[in-house]
C-alpha cells in the first residue's frame, strides 16, 4: 500500500482498486478480518446485520414505495383519456313529457374520444420512465449509504469490543503495578506517591470503561434502529483484530473520456440525476405539444320513436388560444429545470469525485498507520513497558516511568483497534463508490 498510493499518484491518476460487489457480503471476518487481493474477507455478522438492514430499513422501505409508484405511473401517462358515454332523451312533448307525441323526439347515445397532438403520448410516457428510473437510481443509493451505515456501526462496535479486552489486559498490569509498588513501599524501597499513582490510573481506567459502555449502548441502538429490529434484539460483537488486517490494493479501475472511473460514471446518485434531466426535458416537449391542437371525435345515434332513426359524427379542435401564458411558460418552466438538473449532474459528479479521493486518501493512510501501528509502534511500546517495569523491581527508574510506559502501551493498542476499524470501514465505503450497479 506504501508503493500504491503516494500522494502524486493519488493528485495524477486516480489509482484506483476495483472492488465489485455489494460490500453486504464483503467486510472483516469474525476470527479477524484479512484483505485478501481486491476485497476484505465475508464476515456472516456483518453480512446478516446488512441483508436484516437492506430489508428492513424505514427510510430504504419509503423510497422503495416511491420507486414503485413511479414505476406504476409510466403507463397511465401514456393512456388516452377516458372516452365519454352520454345518454339521454330529448324534445319531450310539454306539459306531460310525451314521448311519441312529437317526430323530434328522439333517445340519443353519444361517445367521444379525445386525441392528444402525435407525439404527447409518447413524451409524457419517456418523462414518467425517467421518472421511475430517478427513483429507483434514489432506492440504489441510499441501499449504498445503508450498506455503508451498517459497516460504520459495525466496525466501531468490534472496536469498542477491542477496546474493552484492552482495557481488561491493562487493568491486570495496573494492578499488579499496584501490588509490586505496594510491596516495595512496605519495604521502604519506594515512595507511598508509588502505590498512590497506580490506584488513580486505575481509577481512571473505570472512567473510560463507562465511557466505553455508553457508546457500546449508543451504537448498539443506532444498530437496531437501522435494522428495525426490536428494543430486545441482540448482536454477538467479537473484537477487531489489527494484526490480522494485512496485504495491499494493487488493481486499477479504467476512467471514461469525461475523466472519472468507469464505474463512478455509473453511481446511483449521478443516474438519478441524470434521470431528472432527461424527465425535465421530456417534460418541457409534453408542454410544447401542450400547445398544439388537441383533437376530439365523436359520434351519436339518435333513435326516433315516430320517425327514421339517424346517426351523427363530429370532430372537435382544442384552440390553444392563451397557449403564450400556459403551455409555453410551462414549457420555458420546465426547460429552466432541466438545465437545473444538469447542473446538479456537474455538481455530483464532482462531489462523488471529490469523495472517492478523500476515500481513497483516508485508505492509503489508514494503510500506512495501521502497517506502523501493528509492526513497529505496538510492539515497541510492549517492550518499553515490559522493560520499564524489569527496571523498576530493580529499583533503577521511578514508578511514573513504569505509568508513563504502560500507559503509552494501553493507548497505542487502541490506536491500533480504532485504526483498523475505521480502516475497514474505508474499505466498504470505496467499495460501494465504485462498485457497478448491475453488481449489487
Amino acid at each position: 500500500m506504501l508503493a500504491w498510493l503516494t500522494g502524486a499518484a493519488i493528485a495524477a491518476a486516480l489509482i484506483l482498486p476495483q472492488l465489485p460487489g455489494n460490500a453486504a457480503a464483503k467486510s472483516g471476518p469474525s476470527s479477524g478480518d484479512r484483505v485478501a487481493g481486491n476485497l476484505v474477507a465475508p464476515d456472516t455478522v456483518l453480512a446478516r446485520l446488512t441483508a436484516e438492514a437492506l430489508r428492513a430499513n424505514p427510510s430504504l422501505g419509503a423510497d422503495r414505495a416511491l420507486a414503485h409508484a413511479a414505476t406504476a405511473r409510466v403507463r397511465a401517462a401514456g393512456a388516452l383519456p377516458d372516452p365519454m358515454l352520454s345518454v339521454g332523451v330529448m324534445n319531450l312533448t310539454l306539459p306531460r313529457f310525451a314521448f311519441r307525441e312529437s317526430d323530434f323526439t328522439e333517445v340519443d347515445v353519444e361517445l367521444s374520444q379525445e386525441f392528444p397532438w402525435p407525439g404527447t403520448l409518447g413524451a409524457r410516457t419517456r418523462a414518467a420512465r425517467a421518472e421511475a428510473r430517478g427513483r429507483e437510481s434514489s432506492v440504489a443509493a441510499r441501499r449504498r449509504e445503508v450498506t455503508v451505515r451498517a459497516a460504520a456501526l459495525y466496525y466501531r462496535l468490534r472496536y469498542v469490543a477491542a477496546a474493552r479486552r484492552t482495557l481488561e489486559r491493562q487493568r491486570a498490569l495496573l494492578a499488579a503495578g499496584v501490588e509490586i509498588s505496594t510491596a516495595r513501599y512496605a519495604t521502604t524501597s519506594a515512595p507511598q506517591s508509588d502505590p498512590l499513582q497506580a490506584r488513580v490510573a486505575l481509577a481512571r481506567l473505570d472512567t473510560e470503561e463507562a465511557d466505553l459502555g455508553q457508546e457500546d449502548i449508543e451504537l448498539r441502538a443506532e444498530l437496531r434502529a437501522l435494522r428495525n429490529a426490536p428494543p430486545g434484539d441482540s448482536v454477538p460483537i467479537e473484537p477487531v483484530r489489527p494484526e490480522q488486517v494485512v496485504g495491499p490494493l494493487q488493481l486499477t479501475a479504467p476512467e471514461t473520456k469525461s475523466g472519472i472511473p468507469e464505474s463512478l460514471a455509473y453511481h446511483p446518485r449521478i443516474a438519478a440525476r441524470l434521470a431528472a434531466v432527461e424527465a425535465a426535458e421530456h417534460s418541457a416537449r409534453v408542454e410544447r405539444l401542450g400547445a398544439r391542437p388537441d383533437f376530439t371525435l365523436m359520434t351519436r345515434y339518435g333513435a326516433r320513436p315516430l320517425g327514421s332513426d339517424f346517426f351523427s359524427a363530429f370532430v372537435g379542435v382544442r384552440l390553444p388560444l392563451f397557449a403564450g401564458r400556459k403551455q409555453h411558460r410551462l414549457a420555458e418552466a420546465a426547460t429552466a429545470e432541466a438545465s437545473a438538473a444538469r447542473a446538479a449532474v456537474a455538481e455530483e459528479t464532482a462531489a462523488l469525485t471529490a469523495d472517492l479521493r478523500s476515500t481513497l486518501a483516508r485508505v492509503a493512510g489508514g494503510e500506512r498507520r495501521l502497517r506502523l501501528l501493528v509492526s513497529h509502534v505496538v510492539p515497541a511500546s510492549r517492550a518499553t513497558a515490559e522493560a520499564s517495569l524489569r527496571s523498576y523491581r530493580a529499583g533503577q527508574v521511578d514508578f511514573l516511568n513504569v505509568l508513563a510506559a504502560e500507559d503509552a502501551r494501553y493507548r497505542a493498542e487502541l490506536d491500533a483497534a480504532s485504526e483498523t476499524a475505521e480502516h475497514l470501514t474505508h474499505l466498504v465505503m470505496l467499495e460501494q463508490l465504485l462498485a457497478r450497479e448491475d453488481a449489487q
